[in-house]
């Protein structure tokens, strides 16, 4: 049996709660764009790519990229709402104190990620944002190049998702999966990975496996 090698990390949700601050954004764009779509809505789409979310909520083209610019302006301005959940940094440490490599895997843009990893200093080996893949999640491809960028094979990876669209991203790319029950779709996976509901549990998972 092949050992763990990488670690990849869905960011919203299983290494931040950015909850508190989407809802702000949202909320701004719900009244400069004088839409109807309550966060409720919005937030059954969290994991995948903004402008997915936005043709699923069957928001008119013609105001996406417009949509795009103000929730970002409005993100980045509310982001010290953001706050790393626990033992965020403790695993991140751990996996690099033992030659682990890791990765952000996420549909958030780049640039607002990026800021993130800085202001609560990650240290990590890539990242992984819609920028660098014609397909985000649930497809596989995020993995798929994140492990061919890190040199790892998929079955030597693990992928920490708390969304059905990060299950499913995993599940087609063949890459081992834990939920994290504490992120924001509590669902139950047996088949092929598992569950966790303190980050922590994945170092047992790891030494385990």
């Amino acid at each position: 049996m092949k050992k763990i090698r990488a670690v990849f990390f869905d960011f919203d949700g299983v290494l931040i709660d950015s909850l508190p601050t989407m809802k702000l954004a949202w909320g701004s764009v719900k009244n400069n764009f004088n839409l109807k779509i309550e966060f409720s809505e919005y937030s059954k789409y969290i994991g995948l790519p903004f402008f997915e979310i936005l043709g699923n909520l069957k928001i008119s083209e013609k105001l996406r990229n417009d949509i795009y610019i103000h929730y970002s302006e409005k993100a980045t301005l509310f982001s010290g709402h953001i706050r790393l959940n626990p033992y965020a940094k403790d695993i991140l440490l751990w996996l690099k104190k033992n030659n682990f490599k890791t990765a952000i895997v996420t549909s958030k843009d780049f640039v607002r990620s990026n800021q993130l990893i800085e202001m609560f200093n990650l240290k990590i080996d890539l990242l992984m944002t819609p920028e660098s893949t014609n397909r985000g999640k649930p497809h596989p491809d995020p993995l798929i190049i994140a492990a061919q960028k890190l040199s790892v094979n998929l079955n030597e990876s693990i992928f920490i998702g708390d969304m059905f669209s990060d299950m499913l991203c995993a599940k087609q790319s063949g890459c081992l999966y834990l939920h994290y029950l504490m992120g924001y779709q509590k669902l139950k996976n047996d088949s092929y990975g598992g569950n966790i509901s303190s980050l922590i549990e994945i170092k047992e998972f790891i030494i385990n496996y």
